[in-house]
């Protein structure tokens, strides 16, 4: 196994209904993995056919057979800031038959987005005995080239760059992992943690404390940073 940091900055505003009050529309502070998944071109979707009836994500078919393969972490905030702005959009014109409103984008409200020069840290770990995705983003990044990918839903640019680490023991036993975790896809639950809130579509949590379970101990320069050995994409989808 290969661990990589990640460094993603924002080269323009990023939008996510993560949260609805009322007519204010919220991007969360973090970037879930598994729109990193679907921006770096991770995973084989749908979601680039012409037309579409039914807004309905389909995470599990999509994202699962890159486990044992490839997994991304959340982008954790480094620094980030805000913006709030109002809309107001005309009513959709051509309607067809039988198709919902579009989700997310109302006709007049406010988005609050991240701002451009905002950045996050994730990590990505690699099974060397196994054949990658087809994924240009990804090789750039392998090969360390820095990369620009589309993220949100206004597809905002963003600039990413991967670091491998120094150096990476498995150990096993107790350990805090620094790093912003989904909730769903760990196999096992952490003694204690902290929920990030409104982190849709899956939980998230950060400052997991582990009891008796192996993990990664990667090194970058001074730094040393523990992740969970049995991480994957939807480990838990009943929970």
């Amino acid at each position: 196994m290969d661990v990589y940091r990640g460094s993603l900055v924002l080269l323009d505003y990023v939008f996510y209904a993560t949260v609805e009050r009322g007519k204010v529309y919220e991007t969360g502070g973090f970037i879930h993995n598994y729109a990193l998944a679907y921006a770096l071109g991770l995973v084989k979707s749908g979601s680039y056919t012409y037309t579409h009836f039914e807004q309905k994500p389909q995470y599990f078919e999509e994202l699962t057979p890159l486990n044992g393969c490839v997994y991304i972490t959340p982008g954790a905030p480094a620094q980030i800031s805000f913006r709030l702005v109002q809309w107001n959009t005309l009513s959709e014109r051509y309607v067809y038959p039988g198709k919902p409103p579009s989700l997310g984008f109302p006709d007049w409200g406010y988005a609050r987005m991240l701002r451009p020069g905002s950045s996050f840290t994730f990590y990505l770990l690699l099974a060397k005995s196994e054949t990658l995705p087809v994924s240009p983003a990804l090789n750039d990044l392998l090969a360390g080239r820095t990369t620009r990918v589309r993220l949100g839903k206004f597809p905002a640019k963003v600039r990413l760059k991967l670091k491998q680490a120094d150096s990476l023991q498995i150990k096993r036993g107790s350990f805090i992992s620094n790093a912003l975790l989904n909730w769903r896809d760990l196999e096992v639950d952490p003694v204690v943690c902290d929920v990030v809130a409104t982190s849709l579509p899956t939980g998230l949590v950060n400052q997991a404390n582990f009891s008796g379970e192996e993990y990664y101990e990667a090194r970058f320069d001074h730094e040393v940073v523990c992740l969970p050995c049995r991480m994957q994409f939807l480990a838990r989808i009943n929970h």
